[in-house]
């Protein structure tokens, strides 16, 4: 790609992201407090918040955390997910991680948490913080937690992953940054969530956890490029390192699924959580012909907020 693509594709993504918005970096990444809507570094917060530009861009892509009942194997209470489960996007396309269920973060696999490498090498570790829904969407004198709002998109289907191979140049270190999602500004009911924008410009094999909730399964893999090997990637759950320096719980499951190969992924585009083998066939909603499983969404707002509440209590955090 010649420089002159590179600057276009930056204009593009700066775009979709919002006007005037910078990729700081700052020590590898670049903040927006979600919390009072200030900017840190050189990132605008509003201009981040504009969701609407965010969806057009073929760069961007979506991905949210979820919970859903009843759960798809008898080890955890609810089935906590990313949603897409497996992506697959281009160097420097940017992943906006949605928590339309609170209590969740995104942390990579890696040497400085204590835990065997899972992304390419040289690229630094990453960590979001817990985040969840936006405070100040939240009534001050509210006692239990909220129901997320109705999604609008079709029952059980919860991720809208933009198509496109626009790229943009990113830092050689990985830039992040955290905001507020939009597309309400309170004119409809429900709590908004908080996002984490995270730019991938390294080729290769990325795998995520978020910590709280990787014993349940909660983890998922990003393939940037046509760079599929990993020396990580394996079906065979006993060939993983022990839990801690390798994955915990029943991440151990999600991250040695077949559909979850990086050659599928890169085929497939996007692989969700319904696509995964340990998944279908359970019961725990209407199993589609394309592999996915569609869950009421009256019941998962509600368990996603019963178990929400207490879903730190039972992770593991990286490093443990």
């Amino acid at each position: 790609m010649s420089p002159q693509d590179l600057d276009t594709s930056r204009r593009d993504v700066m775009k979709a992201v919002g006007a005037g918005t910078v990729f700081a970096a700052l020590g590898g990444t670049a903040v927006v407090s979600g919390r009072d809507g200030k900017a840190v570094g050189d990132v605008d917060a509003a201009a981040v918040d504009r969701n609407d530009g965010l969806q057009e861009a073929g760069s961007v892509h979506r991905v949210q955390t979820l919970i859903s009942a009843p759960p798809t194997n008898p080890e955890r209470p609810a089935d906590f997910f990313f949603q897409p489960t497996g992506l697959h996007v281009q160097p420097g396309d940017v992943l906006r991680f949605e928590f339309v269920t609170p209590d969740h973060n995104v942390v990579s696999y890696h040497p400085a948490f204590g835990m065997r490498r899972r992304v390419p090498l040289g690229v630094d570790a990453v960590s979001s913080p817990l985040m969840g829904w936006r405070p100040d969407s939240i009534p001050g004198d509210m006692v239990d937690p909220p129901t997320p709002a109705a999604e609008e998109e079709p029952e059980g289907t919860a991720t809208a992953t933009p198509g496109g191979e626009a790229t943009t140049p990113m830092e050689t270190e990985t830039p992040t940054a955290t905001g507020t999602a939009t597309g309400t500004d309170g004119e409809s009911e429900g709590p908004v969530p908080d996002f984490w924008l995270l730019a991938l410009d390294e080729p290769g094999v990325y795998d995520f956890l978020c910590s709280p909730h990787e014993h349940f399964g909660m983890a998922m893999r990003v393939v940037v490029g046509d760079e599929t090997d990993a020396a990580f990637e394996t079906e065979d759950p006993d060939a993983l390192p022990e839990p801690r320096v390798g994955p915990v719980g029943l991440a151990r499951v999600t991250l040695t699924d077949p559909a979850l190969a990086p050659s599928n992924i890169v085929e497939q585009g996007t692989v969700s959580w319904g696509a995964l083998e340990a998944v279908q066939g359970d019961g725990s909603g209407t199993a589609t012909s394309g592999g996915e499983t569609e869950t009421p969404a009256e019941e998962t707002a509600t368990e996603a907020t019963e178990t929400a509440a207490g879903g730190t209590e039972t992770g593991t955090e990286p490093g443990e």
